[in-house]
């Protein structure tokens, strides 16, 4: 039987904390990189991930190193990404290092807004992210955290695009960026839904489909704000999982290699 893909969530961040909880509850074998935020770290406490929690190995004879008491992703936060040589010779997953050390190789990224800039190596940055989650064209690559999902910055460097909100808990704006409580959700929601696709529960439309019409049905500009996108992605879920099921429950992205 195929071993579930192991998967990566890269932003040390509230965000990636979230979707790491998120893909763990549904049954994935999932990775925090990086050396998490004050907030980040608590949340890893409170649902014992803290082991989960995967940075560069500090010296022998020194202390591991703490979270970090900040609540946004930093700016000296570098990974370098890159496709990972499946056993059988092909080019399958991403190798991931941190300050100069290679911490191992994934089945499936996931990047949220502050770190997409690390995956504009091995994506095709115009194309669209289907419901702001799915790359288009690049299997594998997931975003969460925005239900539009973002450009990657000029020059694919570290930083965040300037139109996006601003990171940590959004603030109400009548419906302009979403609420914390809201944004939460949207994490939640966005990591489940990579969670089923990755366990083969799910099934999107084709990537013909994904390419022509990004956004879910249902969504427009100004709706994202008041709960129309969660609606939208349950009814896509709902439509997702009746073609996995007449296609046989396919598992799309095997582990290349065991655990």
């Amino acid at each position: 039987m195929p071993q579930l893909p192991r998967v990566a969530v890269l932003s040390p961040d509230l965000t990636g904390a979230t979707a790491l909880a998120a893909l763990v509850d549904a049954g994935l074998d999932a990775t925090f990189v990086g050396r998490p935020t004050a907030a980040a770290g608590v949340l890893l406490a409170k649902r014992a991930l803290t082991g989960r929690w995967l940075a560069e190995v500090a010296d022998e004879g020194e202390e591991p190193v703490p979270p970090r008491q900040v609540d946004e992703v930093p700016a000296d936060f570098r990974p370098l990404v890159t496709h990972a040589d499946a056993p059988d010779g092909s080019r399958r997953g991403f190798g991931i290092s941190l300050a100069g050390q290679a911490l191992g190789s994934w089945d499936a990224l996931v990047v949220t807004a502050p770190t997409v800039w690390a995956a504009t190596p091995l994506i095709t940055t115009a194309a669209p992210w289907y419901g702001g989650v799915f790359h288009s064209r690049t299997d594998g690559v997931f975003l969460v955290g925005s239900p539009k999902g973002v450009p990657a910055p000029d020059g694919g460097s570290p930083g965040r695009d300037p139109r996006d909100p601003p990171p940590g808990p959004p603030a109400d704006r009548r419906g302009d960026t979403l609420t914390a409580v809201l944004a939460h959700e949207l994490i939640w929601a966005q990591a489940s839904w990579i969670g089923e696709y990755l366990r083969g529960r799910y099934l999107p439309p084709a990537r013909q489909a994904m390419l022509d019409h990004p956004r879910l049905r249902g969504t427009g500009l100004r709706r994202w704000g008041d709960g129309g996108y969660l609606r939208a992605l349950d009814r896509e879920l709902r439509a997702g999982r009746a073609r996995a099921a007449a296609a046989g429950y396919p598992l799309p992205l095997p582990a290349a290699q065991p655990a």
